[in-house]
């Protein structure tokens, strides 16, 4: 048989090692930018039994995982999930997720902006200069951050892939040691209180697990690097699980870490605007918040790059389909990556995060706003894939169809509490707007799709074919 097709398009194909591919999905996490302060809102919803909503969350991500896994492990491309699904939901359904997946990138990469303009603003202020404080400060930050994404994921998708993973171990590693010097200065290891339920309300719990489930959004995007990744049929489930349940075991061990040293337990926690430099400055470790504050910066700019990298390729994808202008589907004739795709992006992430900032809006709260319009995108791409995950094994005539199917619908249940719980009760404004402000991202898209259905069917019919599948590779290579 013919050799296999290069679908690569100019990328450095098969030249991502399988740490840098569990990399890149661990910087999307970001789990040091969570721990700022995730353990704090789950303790203000559901006090002692905040680590156990953890645990849930992370089980229930593991199930969605379970899912993702099932395609990954037969089929890979530049797509990520929209790729993933055409087996099962052909064009019109690797669209639908396609798209929300993109939407929910871009979010998740602006909102992230912000916070690292913030926590890096504060890093130099705490070195005695306060002039990237001010509005006109954050806006040139975000600024120069953006231009060093941009310059790190043209470069080279494994200097970007390192780069990112060495700034979130940086910021990892700096907590896990600050947790440790406490521990052995308070002298508490094991608090009993935390395994003292009594006051769970189900209601309080169910919010906090829900909190929980989006401090994984991104777990999945080790799946953008299918052509680039070597071993990918393997490396990829492997970073999808692994970063999964790394993140998992950081949540819950922060978390009753802060509950157990924080003075005055999960009520003094739940209120404090700023838990990790609350507790370092109760521990008489206040010279520290410089550096805590430098990790949390390393950790959203890391989330900033990793989300480019997602982002840049779908849309190279997208093109290579003729879906998009052919343009962005052209690799940097050295570097390999996918260059115009990302010089597109970079516009697109930082004009949200710029333009609230600089009408007023304080930059975490911008992070809040953006990030939550993302999370509905990711929420939407990660329903299609736990819905098509059974029907892709069935038609693939392989095992684990039953326990794939189990896992689909807890998943999809899942989901779907978490966008309930975002919607109902109301919340406040701006709150109660976003789900609408990513409706309106959203039908952009299916919109833009549906003219290209109308006018070139078969072009529209190519959505989500720019992947290799497992079994055409092994019989195409013997």
């Amino acid at each position: 048989m013919s050799a296999l097709q290069d679908h690569s398009g100019g990328l450095a194909r098969h030249s991502v090692n399988p740490f840098e591919v569990g990399a890149q999905s661990v910087a999307n996490i970001a789990p040091s930018a969570v721990i700022a302060f995730g353990p704090a809102y789950m303790a203000a919803s559901t006090g002692n039994s905040s680590w156990l909503a953890f645990l849930v969350a992370t089980l229930i991500t593991l199930v969605i995982a379970w899912c993702i896994v099932a395609f990954a492990r037969q089929r890979a491309g530049v797509g990520s999930l929209y790729s993933l699904v055409h087996p099962v939901f052909g064009a019109k359904g690797s669209f639908v997720t396609g798209w929300a997946l993109w939407v929910g990138v871009i979010g998740i990469a602006s909102g992230s902006l912000a916070g690292a303009g913030f926590f890096g603003a504060r890093v130099i202020d705490r070195i005695g200069w306060d002039g990237l404080t001010t509005i006109p400060g954050q806006v040139i930050l975000q600024i120069a951050l953006i231009l060093v994404a941009m310059r790190l994921t043209v470069a080279s998708v494994r200097i970007a892939a390192r780069a990112a993973a060495i700034l979130e171990i940086f910021s990892i590693s700096l907590l896990v040691l600050i947790f440790l010097f406490i521990m052995t200065k308070s002298g508490i290891v094991f608090d009993s209180a935390q395994l003292d339920f009594s006051n769970m309300t189900l209601g309080g719990f169910g919010f906090a697990v829900v909190l929980g489930i989006l401090g994984f959004v991104g777990f999945e995007s080790a799946a953008a690097l299918g052509e680039e990744a070597k071993d990918r049929y393997r490396a990829i489930p492997r970073a999808v699980l692994g970063s999964a349940i790394l993140a998992g075991v950081i949540y819950v061990f922060a978390t009753y870490m802060e509950i157990a040293q924080f003075k005055g337990g999960a009520t003094a926690l739940a209120v404090s605007a700023s838990p990790m430099d609350d507790l370092v400055e109760q521990y008489g470790l206040g010279g520290l918040r410089a550096f805590i504050d430098l990790g949390f910066t390393s950790s959203f700019f890391a989330v900033v790059v990793a989300t480019i990298n997602v982002a840049a390729r779908l849309l190279f994808g997208m093109s290579k389909e003729g879906l998009l202008p052919a343009f962005l589907g052209r690799a940097h004739p050295t570097h390999r990556t996918p260059m115009n795709a990302i010089y597109t992006v970079i516009p697109i992430v930082v004009v949200p995060a710029v333009v609230l900032v600089a009408y007023g809006a304080a930059p975490l709260n911008v992070t809040t706003w953006i990030d939550t319009v993302g999370v509905f995108g990711y929420m939407l791409a990660y329903a299609m894939v736990c819905a098509g995950a059974p029907l892709f094994l069935r038609k693939q005539g392989t095992g684990g169809v039953a326990a794939v199917t189990v896992t689909g619908i807890l998943g999809i249940i899942a989901l779907a509490w978490v966008f309930y719980q975002n919607i109902i009760p109301v919340p406040a404004f701006p709150l109660n707007v976003l789900p609408y402000a990513f409706l309106v991202a959203f039908l952009v898209g299916v919109v833009g799709y549906a003219a290209i259905f109308v006018r070139d069917p078969k072009t529209a019919a190519q959505a989500g074919t720019y992947a290799d599948d497992a079994v055409i590779e092994a019989l195409a290579i013997s």
